[in-house]
């Protein structure tokens, strides 16, 4: 059995597209990279405020980059440790995307040991959040179930919305399936952070991306559904912003 010492949350973040940008214009692509490390800085190291208690939650998120990858892993398993990992994950996520850069990922909870000192990573809970992330045709972050039902019990969990902050949908894979899977609900979750047109158009939502990409119409089929699915997604969870 595991100790509970080493029983955690775990995210596994990387930017679509980095192998094909590194290769046709590396230094776009380092500049890429240099602003997901500092919307990595700037987002995870936010505090975040329970609504029940009143208890600002800082400092229980830890990270470490890999090229276009980020990994993020919580002190322990307890609320406030899945409060944060969720609502940080969210925000670099939504970040990114306002930089135009195109993120997926997953979170899962398990066992994940770590040793700084050593750069020495592993647990079953990462191995889930990669394939949970990877599997995935779309921008988005999928959760497994149990990361789902403990952010879902708290208060900031259960959403004023129409939707929730964490939804049920049926994530398109990479196989060709959909999968009914728990995601984070982001375009309900930064909805007053949104000014653009809706319904949102693919054409729309992929114009920042086109400059380190190419046109659109030029994608390859299997990376224009990516963006097709997350542009799906938007329109059936977008809310009006609140006055």
């Amino acid at each position: 059995m595991p100790s509970q010492e080493d029983v955690r949350f775990v995210a596994h973040f990387d930017m679509l597209g980095m192998s094909t940008l590194t290769k046709r214009d590396p230094d776009i692509a380092w500049n890429m990279l240099s602003a997901l490390c500092r919307a990595r800085e700037e987002r995870l190291s936010l505090g975040i405020q329970r609504l029940d208690t009143n208890e600002v939650i800082a400092d229980q998120i830890r990270t470490f980059t890999f090229s276009d990858t980020v990994v993020a892993f919580s002190k322990g398993s307890r609320e406030n440790d899945a409060l944060a990992m969720v609502m940080l994950m969210i925000e670099l996520f939504t970040y990114a995307l306002h930089l135009g850069i195109p993120l997926r990922g997953g979170i899962a909870h398990g066992q994940f040991k770590f040793n700084f000192d050593m750069n020495l990573f592993s647990g079953p809970a990462l191995v889930d959040a990669y394939e949970l992330g990877e599997s995935a045709q779309w921008l988005g972050i999928v959760l497994d179930q149990y990361t789902a039902d403990s952010f879902s019990r708290l208060p900031v969990g259960r959403s004023s919305g129409r939707h929730g902050s964490i939804v049920a949908w049926d994530v398109p894979c990479k196989d060709g399936a959909s999968r009914r899977q728990s995601v984070a609900n982001w375009p309900e979750s930064h909805r007053n952070a949104y000014v653009g047109p809706v319904p949102l158009t693919v054409q729309d939502f992929y114009a920042p991306f086109e400059s380190m990409f190419g046109a659109y119409e030029s994608l390859r089929p299997d990376v224009a559904a990516k963006y097709a699915n997350t542009v799906a997604f938007f329109n059936a969870h977008h809310e009006p912003a609140t006055k």
